[in-house]
């Protein structure tokens, strides 16, 4: 059913103007020639495509900036869930180790032998879980550390190198 029609059965067009646009439409149809109305089709339907390829380009970037925010929201919750839950608090050790932090402070964790050892080997790193708590340092592993470090720099308190690139 063409618009024409529509319009005429919801009585928005009468049957007197139906047939004075038709009459124009076939008289504008004569005047032009069939070349003519192929080349005005074609060119509708290049700005078609046209139209369509730069909606799809614009869907596309707000869909990557969509799953580039929720990675990002996902990787942040990751890393609150390693300082939670992964980074240990060392327990009573026979040795302290004595690190330095921004502000010119040593503070100092008592560790075990095995875990003196394993953080002058760089194995283990110093971590804040939370950056309100003062001195709240913990231990955590180097794989998992340099996880923590690409998105909450400031959690990494002493890491060797390599860590904090």
């Amino acid at each position: 059913m063409s618009l024409r029609d529509q319009f005429k059965k919801a009585n928005l067009l009468s049957d007197k103007d139906a047939r004075r646009l038709a009459h124009e439409a076939r008289i504008e149809r004569t005047e032009k020639g069939s070349e003519q109305l192929q080349r005005e089709e074609q060119e509708k339907q290049r700005e078609l495509v046209r139209i369509q390829a730069q909606d799809r380009a614009r869907v596309q970037q707000e869909q990557k900036e969509l799953d580039q925010a929720r990675a990002q929201r996902e990787e942040e919750s990751a890393v609150d869930a390693i300082l939670s839950h992964q980074a240990w608090k060392p327990g009573p050790g026979a040795l302290r180790y004595y690190f330095e932090v921004e502000d010119g402070s040593l503070p100092w964790l008592e560790v075990s032998p095995r875990e003196a050892q394993e953080l002058r080997a760089g194995q283990l790193c110093v971590v804040t879980p939370s950056s309100v708590a003062a001195h709240d340092y913990r231990l955590l592993g180097l794989e998992l550390a340099r996880r923590v470090a690409r998105v909450r720099r400031s959690a990494i308190v002493l890491a060797p190198r390599g860590v904090l690139n």
